[in-house]
């Protein structure tokens, strides 16, 4: 009896306890979520304030507001400046010439093909125009209508605002990995805002959370990592290995196929040249190249595929390089030696099927130069 009594005795300040562990631990545990909140909204303040360049493409693009409705903006014509000149069209200048043109090409892309961080002569469009004139027995012009920034939707309404002002034999459609993202946003001081390039930009939670600089700054310091370092992770970890099951991976097809119409309706022979991105070569990771390639044979869209031939060539040094150039881990532009055989890929492709890309257009067609 009296052992029961000492037990329940000592039972009642346990229980007593009880109450009190659990309140000091929710207590503990809203203070860390509260400092948690504090430390991000400080943070998030710190970096609108001081940090944009993980926010903000920098380019020399001349990129002004576009009347077009879906293009947001496009490049200045008629400008000089800095070693950048555009024609009366907005397309990257070539040198004027008196000899007929008897084959022409029309270039639509993103900063790939505006020539972003290299010599514009040593971009792929320019050097291609050379090998082609060569190679073809006639005076070839390609003419460059690339806009850094642009996705694949904007690309497609270019083509039907500038095909018709061209006419060319062929539309040669450069297709990059991000060629999914939202377009982004040009600010006042002429760079590209970045903050709402992935994700629903919509309103909704995931749209306020694309919105944040602080996830933004998060996510692409992560994606910094996988292109200096993408052995240290999994393929399945990387961002580049799932481009292709984001929603505006549809999008992007969508396009497309509304490219092919409307290189249909001008009379000319498409191409979509697809460019990979450094870390895929590194890790062996082909899967988006692979959808995508299944899409187009689905469409009847002709592809040109450069993961192969750029993976046999890639320590060779095909992008530009983080401590010579760009002093950012870029991984996604090439340099000159990747432009080189970008153009080389390309003519090949072009004579390989001669038939198809040039003699299946009118021989005597003599396209006017711009």
């Amino acid at each position: 009896m009296g052992s029961s009594v000492a037990a329940s005795t000592l039972a009642l300040p346990v229980a007593a306890e009880r109450p009190g562990r659990v309140k000091r631990v929710v207590f503990r545990l809203l203070s860390l979520a509260l400092a948690a909140v504090i430390l991000a909204l400080a943070m998030e303040i710190m970096l609108r304030v001081t940090v944009n360049s993980s926010f903000t493409a920098q380019t020399d693009a001349p990129l002004r507001p576009s009347a077009v409705p879906g293009l947001h903006y496009q490049l200045a014509a008629n400008y000089w400046r800095g070693g950048v000149r555009t024609d009366a069209q907005g397309f990257r200048w070539r040198p004027p010439d008196n000899r007929p043109i008897g084959y022409s090409v029309l270039v639509i892309g993103d900063s790939m093909s505006y020539g972003s961080g290299v010599s514009y002569e040593h971009s792929y469009p320019p050097v291609l125009e050379t090998r082609l004139s060569g190679s073809l027995g006639r005076h070839a012009a390609v003419w460059n209508a690339a806009v850094p920034g642009y996705n694949t939707t904007q690309e497609s309404i270019l083509l039907e605002q500038k095909g018709p002002i061209v006419r060319p034999n062929l539309v040669l459609v450069q297709f990059c990995m991000n060629d999914y993202l939202d377009p982004p946003e040009l600010t006042p001081g002429g760079t590209l805002d970045a903050t709402r390039v992935d994700g629903d930009s919509h309103l909704s939670l995931i749209g306020l959370l694309y919105r944040s600089r602080l996830f933004v700054f998060v996510k692409e310091k992560v994606k910094d990592l996988q292109k200096a370092r993408p052995e240290w992770f999994p393929i399945w970890a990387h961002y580049i290995h799932s481009v292709h099951k984001k929603p505006g991976w549809q999008r992007a097809e969508a396009a497309l196929v509304n490219i092919r119409e409307t290189a249909t309706r001008l009379d000319a022979r498409l191409l979509v040249v697809v460019f990979p991105v450094e870390q895929q070569l590194r890790i062996g990771d082909r899967d988006a190249q692979d959808d995508l390639l299944r899409f187009a044979r689905a469409h009847d869209i002709p592809m040109l595929d450069l993961y192969d031939s750029f993976r046999a060539h890639w320590r060779e040094g095909l992008y530009i390089d983080f401590w010579q150039q760009a002093l950012q881990f870029d991984k996604l532009h090439l340099n000159d030696r990747g432009h080189a055989l970008a153009a080389a890929e390309i003519e090949k492709r072009i004579l390989k099927e001669r038939d198809v890309y040039v003699t299946a257009q009118t021989a005597a067609d003599e396209r006017p130069q711009q």
